[in-house]
């Protein structure tokens, strides 16, 4: 049975300009056509939803989200991580669920701990037990020893080119869709100040060896690699040995900009509430997982050069065509937030900051072929929004409807 879908305006996500009194059709879970109402004809008696005023968007797509973590909960993220497993997916499936209410239809989890509650959340929406974003997960991620956050890899570390290709193949036997590195940031002892002293810095924790290996065996069975990585020859390295998405990048530095032309890399959740958001950054007074002003100045230092750093280093590769994918990593329902800085601080237009939402988070994550855009033969992955988000990006967070797969979620 066909369903027609009516609004205001209609953005595609490709970057097209907008379709004035569209009708977009669905058919199952696919879109079968899009176009203005002059051109598709509504049969009598079919099924519409007519949106009026409103604006309709691809499903959002977040690339980088942590399903058991939120910055919302006034815990740490280890105090998060020290729960039992069927306490974290518990949490992590309402965490899911408010996603999907924000208009977030996919969603790629980097890193939850023991337990598989990454996968057990995707094969429980799959199958329709939950009801939440379609996931894509990456089961083990992979650290060395000395690497940063333990609490979110499943080993204790995975060190040399043998190690690093064992765990890629466990993690797939495991069935995860994306290999998880982290190549970047060491931790020089367990407290958090030692994870701090590690955090916002350009030193390496893999070799370029080891990254080459993991891409290999990822790449080999169609896996695509993503990989943590703050700044420093990480970067180079990893674009060389063929990652698919660094993720944060924050001290990214100017002579890195060609390394992502060349190989065609993403940027992938540069976390760009953390640094200039006042209510949900490093520096907010209401920020529950740490106490800025609690925090040594050596601290402030770090977060201060690496915002100046991403504003500046960032907005330059933006303009000369490096691949943006937003997210929210522990800040869930934050997308729209993603979105508003790249516009305000890094100089995205606001079709960059919605496609860096839509179409390059899809092509980032390997799914342009399923989702991402509004045409036909895609999946019927729609959010209807309040206003146009090409006049004001912030109408993002302004939902009205959600439609995954052509099953309607909110009204």
């Amino acid at each position: 049975m066909k369903t027609y879908l009516k609004a205001r305006l209609l953005i595609d996500g490709t970057g097209a300009d907008p379709i004035e009194n569209p009708v977009l059709v669905m058919e199952g879970d696919r879109i079968t056509e899009v176009g203005p109402s002059s051109r598709i004809e509504i049969p009598s008696g079919a099924a519409v939803i007519d949106r009026g005023d409103e604006v309709l968007i691809p499903g959002l797509i977040d690339s980088h989200c942590h399903a058991g973590e939120d910055s919302k909960r006034g815990e740490s993220v280890r105090e998060q991580h020290t729960k039992p497993d069927a306490h974290r997916a518990l949490r992590g499936y309402v965490s899911l669920h408010s996603d999907l209410m924000c208009g977030v239809t996919t969603m790629r989890l980097l890193g939850d701990g023991g337990g598989f509650i990454d996968k057990i959340l995707r094969d429980s929406i799959n199958c329709g037990e939950l009801v939440g974003p379609r996931l894509l997960v990456c089961c083990l991620p992979i650290r060395p020893s000395h690497g940063t956050a333990p609490e979110i890899a499943e080993f204790v570390g995975a060190d040399g080119v043998d190690e690093v290709r064992k765990r890629v193949r466990q993690a797939i036997f495991h069935g995860a869709d994306v290999i998880k590195l982290f190549t970047s940031n060491i931790s020089n002892g367990d407290t958090f100040l030692d994870y701090l002293k590690g955090d916002l810095t350009g030193v390496a924790a893999y070799t370029k060896e080891e990254m080459a290996v993991a891409v290999e065996e990822a790449h080999r069975c169609g896996k695509k690699v993503a990989a943590h990585c703050i700044g420093g020859p990480a970067i180079r390295w990893g674009l060389e040995a063929g990652i698919d998405s660094l993720e944060h990048v924050n001290l990214m530095e100017e002579s890195d900009i060609p390394y992502f032309l060349q190989y065609g890399g993403y940027i992938s959740d540069p976390n760009l509430h953390l640094f200039f958001d006042p209510v949900k950054g490093f520096e907010s007074p209401l920020n529950k997982s740490w106490v800025w002003d609690d925090l040594p100045d050596w601290w402030h230092q770090k977060v201060w050069k690496s915002r100046e750093n991403t504003r500046r280093v960032m907005g330059k590769a933006l303009k000369e065509g490096v691949k943006f994918a937003l997210a929210t990593d522990l800040n869930h329902g934050g997308l729209w937030l993603e979105a508003k800085y790249f516009v305000q601080e890094i100089g995205a237009t606001p079709m960059q900051a919605l496609q860096a939402c839509t179409r390059n988070g899809a092509d980032c994550c390997g799914i342009l072929e399923e989702t991402g855009t509004l045409e036909a033969g895609k999946y019927a992955d729609v959010v209807s929004l309040a206003g146009n988000p090409l006049e004001n990006i912030e109408h993002l967070k302004d939902v009205r409807m959600v439609v995954k797969q052509g099953t309607l979620i909110r009204q």
